[in-house]
C-alpha cells in the first residue's frame, strides 16, 4: 500500500443540528448547505488550502501554513453570517497527513475532527500545538479552555478559542462532543454484547464512510503539466520562433485531449530563461509534470531534445531525441503529445488521436511563417506573415483563423479601424477557415469573440463555446471565456461554477482571481471577491489585476480604496485602457467628493471618444453620468456606444453601474437593439 506523508494545519468544519434542520425544513437546509459549499470552496481556495474531504455537512482542509488556516476560518465564518446565515463550527490542529490508498488518514486529522466537536455555532476552536504557532501574533485574540481527554486519543489536549469580534467562545461547562466518558459503571453481559456490536457497526459505518467520502488524490492534479519555452540551440538566434512554435504546437495537441490539466502559455512563457530548478518550477505552477526541451535548426534539418520530469522528484519520466527533416516536424509534435499522455495514462479517443495526427498544411515555408507569424510582438508583421503564408497555401486553416484574430485584435485593442470593419475583414476569413478545417479548435474561438464583441449573438456564442470545450477539453483559457459570457448574460450560478473550479486548478493566475471574484461579486458574495482582489502584489505589481481591483471597489461601494489604487497604479497604465481605468476611478472620486479628477478625467474619455472607439470610451462616460445622476446624458452617450458597437455593450444588461438606468426611457430599447430578449 502506497502512502504519501505531509505536516499540514488541518480544519475540520461542521454545521450545527444540520441532521434536525433536514428533517424540519428540507429547503432551508438544502439552501444552507449551497451556502456553506460555495463559501468553503472559494474561500479554502482564496488562502491557498485543498478542500481533502466532504462529509455531507462538514469537510476536511489542509493548508500548509497555520496562519492561511486560520484567516481561512475567520473568513469562513464571516461570509457564512450572511444570509441564510451557516451555524458552522471548525476545529484546526497540526498534524501530519498520509494518503493510504487513496484513503486521507492520520492522527492529526482525528484530532481536528475531536476539536471540532466541543464547539457550537460560530466558533473556531485549535490545539496547543496549532496555539504555540500563532501565539505571536496579536491580531489573534486567544482564550484557553482548559484539557479535554478525547476518544481514541491517548494524551489530553488543551484547547484554545479565538475570540476575535464577531465569534463564540463556548462555555466550558456547557460543551459537549467527542469525549471520553471518565465514570466507571457495572454493566451487565447483554450490555456489554451491545455495546461491543456498536463499535462494530460504527467502525463498518465508518470505513464505508471513509471509502465513499475519504480524498482520493485528484487525478486533474496527477495528470497536471506545464509546457516550458523550448531553448533555442541553433547558431542563429533567428530561430527563436522555431523555439517558441514548438512549445506552442505541443499544447495545441495537448488542449485536444480531455482529462489534462494544462498550465496556460502565459504562465508558463514567464520561465524563459529562468534558473530555477524543475522542482521549483513545479511547485509554483501547481503541476506534478514538466515537459522541456530544445531545438536545433539548420536549413532543412532539426533536431529537437524533449523531456518529461516529475516535478516534485526532478525524475526523468522519459526523454526522446529527433533527428529529422522539417517537412517531418508535425510527426514530431504529434509523438510528443501522444507520448506525454500515455505517461500520464491518459487515453485518446480516436478521433482525437487523427486530429492530432493530421498535418496542417503540406507547405513548410507556409508552416514556418505561421510560426513567424505568433512568435512576432509586431501586429503588423504578425499580419504580413500570415497573408503572406495563405498565399503559399491557400488551404492552410490555421493562417486563415490567425488573420481574422489579427482584425479582432486591432479592433479592440490598436485602434484604427471601426467595428463595421472588423466584421468586414475577420468574418470571410473565419468563415473560410472553419469550411477548411471544420474540427479547428482555434478557429471557434475566435467566432466566439467575433459573435460576443462584435455581433452581440448571445445564442450563437454558447454554440462556439461549446464546439471549443468539445474540440479543445483541456485549453486552461476556456473557462475565462465561457464564464465572461455566462456573466453578461445573467448566468451567475453557471460562471460561479465554472470559476471556482479553473481556480482550483488555477489558483496563480491573476486572470482566474479576477473571473472568481467577479462571479462571486454578481451572485451575492461582496466580501469574498473582495478579499480575492485584495492581493497586495498583484494590485502594485499587475496593471490589469489593478483596473479589475478598482471595478469590484466602485461595485462594492468600496470608493476610497479605489482611489487609493488608481493613485499607486497610474505608471502602468495600457493606453487601450484608458477609458475603463478613468472611468472606474472618475466614479470613485465623485463619491468621495473629488468632482475636479472626474470633470478631468470625463473629458479625456470624451476626447478618446471623438479619436476612436478602442476601449469603449461612450460606454464609460455614460457610467460617469449615471454616477452623477445625469440619467439623461447617460442614455445619450450608450446610445452613442451602440451607432460606434462599442465591444462593452455586451455587458449592458448587468452592468452594476448601470442599474438606476433600467427604468429610463431608452433603455430597454438599447437591450433589445445589443441582443437581449
Amino acid at each position: 500500500m502506497s502512502q504519501q506523508r505531509h505536516l499540514a494545519a488541518i480544519l475540520f468544519t461542521d454545521i450545527v443540528g444540520y441532521t434536525a434542520l433536514m428533517q424540519a425544513d428540507e429547503q432551508k437546509a438544502l439552501d444552507l448547505i449551497k451556502h456553506y459549499n460555495t463559501a468553503l470552496k472559494n474561500t479554502v481556495a482564496i488562502h491557498e488550502g485543498k478542500v481533502l474531504n466532504y462529509y455531507g455537512d462538514g469537510s476536511l482542509c489542509t493548508f500548509q501554513s497555520v496562519i492561511e488556516a486560520l484567516n481561512c476560518a475567520m473568513d469562513l465564518q464571516k461570509e457564512l453570517q450572511a444570509v441564510p446565515s451557516v451555524p458552522l463550527r471548525i476545529g484546526l490542529h497540526i498534524g501530519e497527513v498520509f494518503f493510504e490508498d487513496g484513503n486521507a488518514l492520520g492522527d492529526g486529522v482525528n484530532v481536528a475532527s475531536r476539536i471540532q466537536s466541543l464547539g457550537e455555532a460560530n466558533t473556531i476552536l485549535f490545539s496547543r500545538e496549532f496555539y504555540d504557532k500563532i501565539r505571536n501574533h496579536p491580531e489573534f485574540k486567544t482564550v484557553s479552555l482548559g484539557q479535554f481527554e478525547f476518544k481514541n486519543v491517548d494524551e489530553p489536549i488543551e484547547v484554545f478559542a479565538l475570540a476575535n469580534e464577531g465569534l463564540v467562545v463556548p462555555k466550558r461547562e456547557q460543551m459537549g462532543g467527542k469525549l471520553k466518558n471518565l465514570t466507571v459503571r457495572k454493566n451487565t453481559s447483554r450490555k456489554k454484547i451491545a455495546i461491543g456490536l456498536s463499535v462494530v457497526f460504527i467502525l463498518i459505518a465508518t470505513f464505508l464512510i471513509f471509502r465513499k467520502y475519504a480524498y482520493h488524490p485528484n487525478d486533474a492534479v496527477e495528470k497536471s503539466i506545464a509546457v516550458l519555452p523550448f531553448v533555442n540551440l541553433s547558431s542563429d538566434p533567428q530561430q527563436e520562433y522555431f523555439a517558441d512554435g514548438m512549445m506552442d504546437e505541443i499544447l495545441n495537441h495537448l488542449y485536444k485531449i480531455g482529462g489534462l490539466r494544462i498550465t496556460s502559455k502565459t504562465s508558463s512563457l514567464t520561465y524563459k530563461g529562468s534558473k530555477k530548478t524543475s522542482t521549483e518550477i513545479a511547485a509554483e505552477l501547481g503541476v506534478n509534470n514538466l515537459l522541456e526541451g530544445s531545438v536545433q535548426k539548420d536549413g532543412d534539418h532539426i533536431r529537437i531534445i524533449a523531456q518529461l520530469i516529475n516535478g516534485k522528484t526532478d525524475d526523468h519520466i522519459w526523454a526522446e531525441t529527433y533527428v529529422m527533416e522539417f517537412k517531418d516536424i508535425f510527426t514530431i509534435q504529434s509523438d510528443i503529445a501522444q507520448k506525454i499522455s500515455s505517461a500520464l495514462k491518459v487515453k485518446i479517443d480516436p478521433a482525437v488521436k487523427e486530429r492530432i495526427e493530421s498535418k496542417p498544411t503540406e507547405n513548410t515555408e507556409a508552416y514556418s511563417l505561421y510560426l513567424k507569424a505568433y512568435s512576432s510582438p509586431d501586429l503588423e508583421d504578425y499580419k504580413l506573415f500570415l497573408e503572406t503564408s495563405i498565399k503559399l497555401d491557400s488551404t492552410f486553416a490555421n493562417a486563415y483563423s490567425g488573420l481574422a484574430y489579427y482584425w479582432i485584435v486591432k479592433g479592440s485593442f490598436a485602434g484604427g479601424i471601426t467595428s463595421q470593419e472588423v466584421l468586414k475583414n475577420a468574418e470571410p476569413l473565419l468563415k473560410k477557415a472553419l469550411e477548411l478545417n471544420p474540427n479547428l479548435g482555434h478557429g471557434y474561438r475566435v467566432s466566439a469573440m467575433l459573435d460576443l464583441w462584435y455581433k452581440w449573438d448571445f445564442e450563437k456564442v454558447g454554440q462556439d463555446y461549446q464546439k471549443v470545450r468539445q474540440l479543445e477539453p483541456s485549453h486552461p483559457g476556456l473557462t475565462l471565456d465561457f464564464n465572461d459570457y455566462h456573466l453578461a448574460i445573467g448566468k451567475f450560478k453557471e460562471a460561479l461554477k465554472g470559476s471556482s473550479e479553473a481556480f482550483e486548478k488555477y489558483s496563480s493566475s491573476p486572470e482566474i482571481r479576477i473571473d472568481l471574484a467577479l462571479a462571486n461579486f454578481f451572485c451575492g458574495y461582496t466580501q469574498t471577491a473582495l478579499q480575492l482582489m485584495s492581493k497586495s502584489t498583484l494590485i502594485r505589481s499587475d496593471w490589469y489585476f489593478c483596473i479589475n481591483y478598482i471595478r469590484i471597489c466602485v461595485y462594492s461601494g468600496e470608493f476610497n480604496r479605489a482611489v487609493i489604487a488608481f493613485e499607486n497604479q497610474q505608471a502602468l497604465l495600457k493606453p487601450y485602457f484608458v477609458p475603463r481605468l478613468l472611468g472606474y476611478s472618475a466614479i470613485a472620486y465623485y463619491k468621495t467628493g473629488h468632482e475636479d479628477s472626474t470633470k478631468k478625467f470625463l473629458d479625456i474619455i470624451k476626447t478618446s471618444s471623438e479619436k476612436s472607439q478602442v476601449g469603449s470610451p461612450s460606454f464609460y462616460v455614460a457610467a460617469i453620468y449615471t454616477a452623477m445622476g445625469e440619467k439623461k446624458q447617460a442614455i445619450q452617450w450608450l446610445q452613442k456606444a451602440f451607432r460606434d458597437h462599442e465591444v462593452e455593450m455586451y455587458w449592458l444588461k448587468v452592468e452594476p453601474l448601470f442599474i438606476s438606468l433600467h427604468k429610463e426611457p431608452g433603455f430597454k430599447e438599447l437591450l433589445v437593439k445589443v441582443g437581449f430578449k
